[in-house]
């Protein structure tokens, strides 16, 4: 009995010892930072076209757009600090634009070298965590492909396209074109103040509105779609086909014109 205890005080040492171990020899992630602010008009355009991460965009009133982008490698290689280097942030300013573009091509040349066929560790690209500050009557182009996106009181337009990223628009008083295929997407409008137009596969779409917006709704829902709403309007809901539902009308005497279209898809409109 007192030999099984001692082996068995003993296996608790060697696991502790691991842990710690393990814990104070593994390296911190590979990252690197790159900042930059450039001038852009109020009335101006900001562009940003990346692929996996975040993006996190504010407003304020200042005629510049203020960027920060961390790259952040994808787990603990032992290419992870090249691979880092290598992801490119590419800033282009213009009189009325901004674009700001992850580019990962040095990254897929050394994918495609000899030495891959031997390791499969240049498989991964680094994440991309974006914070920028814009013009809050700028207007705005994301296009993504998983990234976790957040924009904030923009006063202007906003397109959106996401094969599947988590989407937060707060205080949108503007339109907005947004386009996923299977991601969570939750809309704050202050104002719908022009037409916007959401489009999803099979993904979740939460609207929310002012109680007293007025709208034109022009809902296409697939069968295995679903679609609910807290605003009353005169509704003409009519079976096309065999696999689609429509739903159309105006809702607190109309205005601009709120399309929605999915297959699989779920749209839900809320009152604020």
């Amino acid at each position: 009995m007192y030999r099984k205890e001692i082996r068995m005080k003993s296996k608790m040492i060697l696991c502790i010892a691991l842990l710690v171990g393990f814990t104070l020899g593994s390296p911190a992630q590979e990252s690197r930072e790159v900042n930059k602010t450039v001038p852009l008009p109020k009335d101006g355009q900001v562009s940003i076209d990346t692929y996996k991460g975040s993006v996190n965009v504010d407003t304020w009133e200042k005629a510049e757009v203020s960027i920060t982008a961390r790259i952040v490698a994808d787990g603990w290689g032992r290419y992870d600090e090249e691979k880092v280097r290598d992801t490119e942030i590419r800033i282009d300013a213009t009189s009325g634009s901004v674009s700001i573009e992850t580019d990962y091509k040095n990254l897929h040349r050394r994918r495609n070298s000899f030495w891959d066929i031997f390791d499969g560790e240049l498989g991964t690209t680094p994440f991309v965590h974006y914070t920028v500050k814009m013009p809050a009557t700028a207007k705005l182009r994301i296009k993504d492909y998983k990234s976790e996106i957040n924009v904030n009181n923009l006063r202007s337009d906003l397109v959106l396209d996401t094969y599947k990223g988590e989407v937060d628009v707060r205080s949108l008083n503007g339109g907005l074109n947004l386009e996923t295929y299977k991601g969570e997407c939750t809309i704050d409008f202050a104002t719908l103040a022009s037409e916007s137009r959401f489009e999803t596969y099979k993904g979740q779409i939460r609207i929310t509105l002012p109680s007293k917006a007025g709208f034109k709704l022009d809902a296409d829902v697939g069968r295995r779609g679903d679609f609910d709403s807290d605003f009353e309007f005169v509704s003409s809901r009519s079976r096309r086909s065999r696999s689609e539902y429509w739903y159309s009308g105006d809702v607190n005497g109309g205005g601009p014109l709120l399309r929605l279209r999915t297959e699989k898809g779920s749209f839900r409109l809320v009152q604020h």
